[in-house]
């Protein structure tokens, strides 16, 4: 299914559909999304369409919860640590300046962990203590935590998991790791609490042991190019339990953006060899922009012979400039045009690859355009949102550019699935994302001495370059 095209609406109307048809009962349907926001919208959706309540969409955690509880009569605690960044990021910063501070060699391996990897300037003596680099670490440790539990096995099962030719250094790597693994399952314990990815263990292993009996028959699952190994196993379980369960997924793999947390594409555009036999049916109508952004924004995602071929149809023409290049110091320039005939109601989506690229411009846009509606995303975020314009900032060259260098440490090359071979892969996508919520004009700011890479390629498929918006 493409940007736009009804995807949540089509799992609304399926269950809607086998409900009419007699085909399911409300409670043999699981509708699944990803996260609680996604699931809330569908609810939404299901009181508006269906009028019922009898059906309700869960996240992967709380049917996890639910399988749990009822096999177990005990229902698990979710740490507090999942709903607070800050407690978590304090945690395993504690933990990882104790370590640097007790052993010397352990704080020589985090050097060279830090230069070597992610090619990090670090001072010579107690460097563990600069608070800057804590709060530039403290999200690396807290996605190379992650990646290490949701895998699950034991520290010598994970070893013999990575490809031979990094074992080495992963080994090294993972030793380094080890005391924040502990200190954070110390947390959890005083806690009496689990994490999300015990949470999801923990319910496969209540399927396999039969102390749940799957009501299911129908498993409808939304943005399917975000399912990991790990969420896809607790999807087999629960269809081992009943073999005429039917699984109905909708997805986009040119949307397939969060690899960084598990994310793994080939369980989409290899779907029926992971989950057998199926129909594929492609949306191919958007409901969102005009034929001219889809046409750049499909060009270009298709040039990536890894990505499924399909068409997307809009329904309105848009003109050659609906997306344009721009240099980046016209943004306040644009802004100003925009003030004079962007509605009050029309929303202005500006997006950057990273939060902190966020322009200056943007502190005093509301005295200097009282009447635009401007909000700032990061692209990652603005996936399932639209506005009528958008402004994509900072296609620059280097290290904090567009296209992202690959900066992987090899524990994101030990236990997260292949990259694929093609340059910036997943790069390319997130540009097709944010090209894709705008519904009438795109606006790409590029940096004129130090161009991203997708300049000339975006020229190349025909994008006009303007001197002044």
């Amino acid at each position: 299914a493409g940007a736009g095209s009804g995807k949540t609406s089509v799992l609304v109307a399926r269950a809607g559909w086998l409900m009419a048809r007699g085909e399911a009962s409300a409670d043999q349907i699981l509708l699944l999304a990803f996260g609680r926001k996604a699931a809330q919208e569908m609810d939404q959706r299901i009181q508006e369409r269906l009028h019922t309540d009898q059906i309700s969409a869960r996240t992967f955690h709380s049917l996890a919860l639910h399988i749990i509880q009822q096999g177990s009569k005990k229902a698990p605690q979710i740490s507090k640590l999942e709903s607070d960044t800050e407690a978590r990021h304090k945690l395993l910063i504690t933990a990882w300046r104790e370590q640097c501070q007790e052993k010397k060699a352990q704080a020589k391996g985090w050097r060279q962990w830090l230069t070597d990897e992610l090619d990090w300037d670090i001072d010579e003596g107690n460097y563990w203590q600069d608070d800057k680099l804590a709060r530039r670490l403290a999200p690396r440790l807290e996605r190379w935590l992650g990646i290490i539990r949701t895998h699950g096995g034991s520290q010598a099962e994970m070893i013999a998991s990575v490809p031979e030719e990094v074992r080495d250094l992963f080994q090294k790597r993972v030793r380094l790791m080890a005391p924040l693994v502990k200190a954070w399952k110390t947390a959890l314990k005083a806690e009496g609490a689990v994490d999300f990815s015990g949470l999801i263990h923990q319910a496969v292993n209540v399927l396999d042991n039969g102390r749940f009996v799957s009501p299911w028959k129908h498993i409808l699952v939304d943005e399917f190019q975000d399912i990991s190994p790990q969420r896809a196993a607790l999807l087999a379980a629960l269809r081992r339990q009943n073999s005429h369960t039917a699984l109905y997924a909708v997805g986009d793999d040119w949307q397939a953006i969060y690899r960084f947390s598990g994310a793994e594409l080939l369980l989409t555009t290899s779907f029926t060899h992971h989950f057998g036999e199926g129909d594929q049916c492609a949306l191919d109508t958007t409901y969102r922009f005009n034929d001219r952004i889809g046409q750049i924004a499909n060009a270009f995602v298709q040039q990536n012979p890894h990505q499924l071929a399909k068409p997307l149809n809009s329904l309105t023409t848009g003109d050659k400039k609906a997306v344009t290049l721009l240099p980046d110091d016209r943004l306040e320039a644009l802004l100003d045009k925009l003030s004079g005939y962007a509605r009050h109601d029309e929303r202005i989506l500006v997006l950057a690859r990273y939060h902190y690229l966020r322009p200056a411009a943007l502190e005093k846009a509301d005295t200097r355009w009282p009447k635009l509606n401007i909000d700032f995303m990061t692209i990652h975020a603005s996936k399932g949102q639209q506005a009528d314009y958008v402004i994509i900032v900072g296609l620059q060259d280097g290290k904090e550019g567009f296209p992202a260098p690959a900066r992987e440490s090899v524990i994101e090359q030990g236990l997260l699935p292949q990259p694929e071979d093609f340059p910036d892969a997943e790069e390319r996508r997130l540009l097709y994302v944010a090209l894709t919520r705008a519904r009438h004009r795109v606006w790409l700011l590029y940096n004129k001495p130090n161009p991203s890479r997708f300049v000339p390629i975006l020229e190349a498929l025909g994008v006009p370059v303007a001197k002044k918006p």
